[in-house]
């Protein structure tokens, strides 16, 4: 995924900027996801993640807070949704063993 105007910290959260950063992010993960929730999550989530790593300490809470009305899920709760899946039948990106199309279940 390239790299989203966000490079240099700034002295305040631009909130638009941070907005088109998170829509941006919502953009990549929705081509790369093959309509899986759970794998469009991780996608977008990891792309925050790397862009609200880029701004002040100080400001990453409120991004990340903003990220959140695009479905942003933290490290902790994309773990717990991994460790789910993966204790149901599911495979890393949300889809039942036997369907996904990246094959993710041929090693079962």
């Amino acid at each position: 995924m390239s790299t989203i105007d966000c490079d240099t910290p700034r002295s305040s959260l631009g909130e638009p900027a941070w907005r088109a950063v998170c829509k941006t992010a919502a953009e990549h993960a929705q081509r790369g996801c093959g309509l899986s929730w759970d794998h469009w999550v991780t996608l977008f989530s990891s792309e925050i993640d790397a862009q609200a790593s880029r701004l002040p300490e100080e400001q990453r809470a409120q991004a990340l807070q903003i990220a959140q009305e695009w479905g942003y899920a933290t490290p902790a709760e994309r773990q717990e949704t991994q460790d789910w899946n993966a204790e149901n039948g599911y495979c890393s990106h949300g889809i039942e063993l036997g369907y996904c199309p990246s094959g993710c279940d041929s090693d079962y």
